[in-house]
């Protein structure tokens, strides 16, 4: 799922302590990648969640 800021959406989702409320979840600390800033998720029925902020282009004209 795109997401405007990574690391504010990370600290969103940090903020529900969605760990200690259901077994199974996990959360990964943003990552930087080649395309864009990303952070995972593991959901309670083990669906793995992609939370990913694309790099800015600069328009080339």
């Amino acid at each position: 799922m795109e997401v405007q800021n990574a690391d504010e959406f990370f600290e969103d989702l940090l903020a529900l302590n969605l760990d200690s409320k259901y077994e199974g979840v996990k959360l990964s600390l943003v990552l930087q990648q080649d395309w864009g800033r990303e952070c995972y998720l593991h959901d309670p029925s083990g669906v793995l969640w992609h939370f990913g902020e694309f790099n800015k282009t600069q328009d080339s004209n």
